[in-house]
């Protein structure tokens, strides 16, 4: 049995809900969906710079827990660029 999943505090605004490579129909690709709370992991972590504990406190979890999600997060935002495939971003993340 798995642990619940505990609430996270999210702020980040997503701009689109799809990237994709250029010329290449969204219908004809293959899709990875990039989860609200990986996106923010992201966001904190890449774009804002901010420490692994920083940004952990910012979301309400634990620095490992934040660790896991930027990996995750960046595992797929990188196969999506190698291997030419869509990735979904979350909607509506503004959840605090």
């Amino acid at each position: 049995m798995s642990r619940p999943k505990k609430c996270r505090h999210l702020s980040s605004c997503v701009p689109c809900s799809l990237f994709k490579p250029n010329g290449i129909p969204s219908t004809e690709l293959e899709k990875i969906q990039l989860e609200a709370d990986e996106f923010e992991a992201l966001h904190l972590g890449d774009v804002k710079k901010m420490s692994q504990i920083e940004a952990a406190a910012s979301m309400g979890i634990s620095r490992q827990t934040f660790g896991y999600l930027l990996a995750s997060a960046r595992k797929k935002v990188a196969t999506a660029v190698t291997q030419g495939q869509a990735l979904l971003l979350p909607q509506n993340i503004n959840k605090e």
